[in-house]
């Protein structure tokens, strides 16, 4: 997996929630001490910069790395930001 490490710039990505119910659109906040990683703490949601390769071959339900090293699913991906694309995914169930 090659991850992008470049900091966030330019608006905060919409929760992946919010972009389909658009009575619940809000934006993903930056993680603390994580550059290129955002979270919504309210669906347990997070948002990563990856490759245009990575964001392609990954579909929904596939395993992917969380941030901090444990398991995560892939949500689906997201808009091209910085050269790379967002990829949504939360934590795999235990």
């Amino acid at each position: 997996m090659a991850e992008t490490s470049q900091q966030s710039s330019g608006p905060n990505p919409l929760c992946e929630v919010g972009r389909t119910h658009p009575r619940d659109r809000h934006r993903m906040r930056p993680l603390d001490g994580q550059a290129g990683v955002w979270t919504c703490a309210r669906h347990g949601l997070f948002a990563s910069l990856v490759d245009k390769e990575t964001a392609a071959r990954l579909e929904r339900g596939d395993p992917f790395p969380m941030h901090d090293g444990s398991g995560g699913v892939v949500v689906r991906a997201g808009d091209e930001r910085q050269g790379g694309t967002l990829l949504y995914y939360r934590p795999a169930d235990e």
